[in-house]
């Protein structure tokens, strides 16, 4: 089921367009500003392609693109904006049930009314408003708005870091997790069994750290000087902030040439360090090295590739799949990873959403064969894993897309961060080192939060 709120006029004439265009075999439920809507069941053991093409909650997306015309194609003009959450997969695979300790939704999307569109190149900005609504006080109402926000944007900004000045710290304020070391070293044990009895081929368990943070904004802004990332977010909702330096790319396509990209990244390596934390060049060098050149580094990362392929394969145009970049080094501020890039045309009769709802949740989260990794993450991790290892990105009516995985990043609900992250279990893995991999990875995001809050 759906639920899609409106926050103006503007938003009501969006609800009151879509509720003539719904299939009927969608129930529909009203209350004041909200309309909820209930999706038919997808039958999960139909093959592929015809679960690709069922009605399905992506389709709420596709009725309001198709309700308002843009024939100046304006670049944005129909902007969706948000959170696909791993958790999602559960609509259309058969998974275990998990316990849902946080109220992160399975999907999360805002449609924008008022677009700021950064050009960090050219600093520029561009200030783009959407009407949907006839009403002519909506009209002016925006149009007043958009003068309100172009004069803050003439102001200089100051103040974002010194919010969290009266903020209460206290010395028990530590890192805490929902599992031990111990926990989580027989989980990965038990996997490793499974591996051997050819169950699966890998498996991305993963463990939840939890931290105080009051002043979300504080912290990403100190997350992006530490860790500059391809792809840095900060999203707000009425229930979560969640934030984050994403390096991996979800699933990306453009619509006019219909090329589809997916990047694995598999093999991971903390960076070469001098003991007052400024790399240390030569042993830099050295680890990237010996991660470039570790077999079992190779076995997973190559495995991951072949399922990029694999999930390009079920929609894309037969031979137009290939490896754009294979076994590249990306380098951040805590850890290095191996990288490759798989690219595909997609099939003409498919847009971005059949895509994304093909190839969720990405490989390098959850393992091989997909599917059966994600019932033992299911039964091995217990409980919903939220923002962590689905996508945040955006879509448009012109049928691009862009999204990152969700990792290196934190979930804000109640004042309390959820800061998760895995490790890629082949048969080689040493468990003790993935243990420490996994603590890698959260780092980041820990150091920026404690640095925001004065906790160092």
């Amino acid at each position: 089921s759906v639920q899609i709120t409106a926050f103006s006029l503007n938003g009501i004439a969006i609800l009151t367009a879509l509720k003539k265009m719904l299939h009927n075999k969608i129930k529909i439920f009203e209350h004041n500003k909200s309309m909820h809507l209930i999706f038919p069941l997808i039958d999960k053991n139909l093959d592929e392609d015809q679960k690709i093409l069922s009605i399905s909650i992506f389709d709420c997306f596709r009725f309001i693109m198709r309700i308002f015309t843009n024939p100046q194609k304006i670049s944005k003009a129909i902007f969706f904006g948000g959170l696909f959450a791993y958790d999602l997969i559960a609509n259309f695979e058969l998974l275990s049930n998990v316990v849902r300790k946080q109220k992160c939704p399975d999907l999360c999307f805002y449609l924008a009314e008022t677009l700021l569109v950064w050009d960090h190149q050219k600093k520029t900005c561009v200030i783009q408003n959407s009407l949907f609504s006839d009403n002519i006080n909506e009209k002016n109402r925006i149009q007043k708005r958009s003068v309100e926000i172009t004069n803050k944007l003439k102001r200089k900004l100051s103040g974002i870091l010194n919010y969290n000045i009266n903020i209460p710290v206290r010395k028990n304020d530590l890192l805490t997790s929902n599992m031990t070391d111990d926990e989580y070293l027989s989980i990965i044990k038990k996997l490793q069994i499974l591996i051997q009895k050819g169950d699966i081929f890998q498996v991305v368990p993963s463990r939840k750290f939890f931290l105080p943070c009051y002043h979300a904004l504080s912290a990403y802004q100190e997350l992006k000087k530490s860790n500059p990332s391809p792809y840095m977010f900060f999203m707000q909702d009425e229930i979560f902030t969640l934030f984050g330096a994403s390096p991996e790319s979800s699933l990306k396509y453009n619509n006019k040439t219909r090329q589809i990209e997916l990047y694995p990244i598999a093999g991971t390596r903390p960076r070469g360090k001098t003991k007052n934390g400024s790399i240390d060049y030569d042993l830099d060098s050295r680890i990237e090295l010996e991660m470039r050149t570790n077999q079992k580094e190779l076995a997973e990362h190559l495995m991951l590739v072949d399922l990029a392929r694999n999930d390009l394969a079920r929609i894309c145009e037969p031979g137009s799949r290939y490896v754009a970049e294979l076994l590249k080094v990306d380098k951040y501020s805590h850890v290095m990873h191996l990288v490759s890039r798989v690219i595909g045309t997609l099939k003409s009769h498919l847009d971005a959403l059949h895509a994304y709802s093909s190839c969720m949740n990405m490989g390098t989260l959850t393992g091989a064969p997909k599917v059966r990794a994600m019932q033992l993450i299911s039964e091995y991790e217990k409980e919903t894993r939220g923002s962590y290892g689905g996508a945040i990105g955006y879509f448009t009516d012109a049928g691009d897309l862009d999204t990152c995985i969700t990792i290196r990043s934190a979930y804000i609900e109640q004042n309390i961060a959820t800061i998760q992250a895995g490790a890629g279990i082949v048969l080689q893995s040493i468990a003790k080192e993935e243990i420490q991999e996994s603590f890698n990875k959260a780092q980041a995001v820990i150091n920026a939060i404690k640095t925001a809050h004065f906790m160092q």
